[in-house]
């Protein structure tokens, strides 16, 4: 497992965003199986239903969402890899005294590189500013090496 995607780059493959084509272009380029841990199992199922009470979606629409997502847990192009989660939560905890000051991360954005590397990721796909400057300054090749236009 090379790549970690971060959660709103994935949930862009589930639900009709402007940079979707984008993040379903980098997941189809990445090497299966996706990695998907603690964090986009919460983080992606609660961004659809907030989705659906912003009524950013219809209930038909986030069913075939968390339809689509469990499919691709069970044909294996995501999959939960092995990790220490408690060694997750104190990269995140060094990471943050490192570097939050300089990138303005928040706690998940945090969280999520330390995964990273807690799987042995070497690059991290984002479309995050402020989780993308962390990713690079903890070590990963940040992913797309251009953003789209939408976030420049």
């Amino acid at each position: 497992m090379s790549a970690y995607f971060d959660s709103a780059l994935l949930v862009k493959a589930y639900c009709a965003e402007e940079t979707s084509p984008q993040a379903i272009a980098l997941i189809r380029q990445a090497a299966p199986p996706v990695p998907f841990t603690h964090f986009h199992a919460l983080e992606i199922p609660n961004a659809l239903r907030l989705k659906r009470h912003r009524q950013e979606l219809s209930e038909a629409e986030l069913t075939g969402a968390l339809r689509d997502l469990q499919n691709d847990l069970d044909t294996g192009l995501l999959q939960m890899p092995r990790y220490d989660l408690p060694l997750v939560f104190e990269k995140a905890a060094a990471l943050s005294a490192d570097y939050t000051v300089a990138t303005g991360a928040r706690s998940l954005e945090v969280a999520h590189v330390a995964a990273a590397l807690a799987v042995g990721a070497s690059e991290f796909v984002s479309f995050d500013r402020r989780q993308r400057n962390l990713a690079a300054k903890a070590g990963l090749r940040v992913l797309p090496a251009r953003l789209p236009a939408e976030y420049s």
